[in-house]
This record gives C-alpha cells, structure tokens and sequence, in this order.
C-alpha cells in the first residue's frame, strides 16, 4: 500500500512453505561452456590496462597510489 494515497500497488500472498519444502526441482541442462577447460594462464597484460599504463606512464605524473611503508615503526 502506497502510504501517501492509500492506494494498492500489488498484492501480498502467503508462502507456501510446505509446497517449497517438497524437494521437487527442476532438472538444470549442462552448460557446455562451463564445462570446458578454463584457457591457460598468460603472461601477457590485458589489453586495455597495458594501453592505460602506457598513457600514464607517459604523463610522467606521480603514482596514483602509494604503498605504505612495511616497517614497524609507523603504525
């Protein structure tokens, strides 16, 4: 129910929990493309971030982001 008109927007219905209980479920189709070997592992960096790390590495900027030191002495 819309609080500000009172109007219905749809309606509500009970669960029917022991009908979703019964264990009756469809039967699911093999995907035939998961079940294919994942592709090799390369060493080669993905096109479009080699592509922005030249255009960065280009504007001679500082990095964006910088490590924290390991040492313990700064918490």
């Amino acid at each position: 129910v819309d609080p500000r008109t009172d109007t219905l927007l749809t309606p509500i219905y009970p669960v029917d929990k022991a009908r979703n209980a019964d264990g009756q479920r469809r039967v699911l189709q093999p995907d035939l493309l998961a079940t294919a070997p994942p592709a090799p592992p390369t060493d080669e960096m993905a096109p479009l971030l080699r592509k922005l790390m030249t255009e960065y590495a280009a504007t001679g900027i500082s990095p964006g982001y910088l490590p924290k030191p390991q040492n313990e002495e700064h918490p």
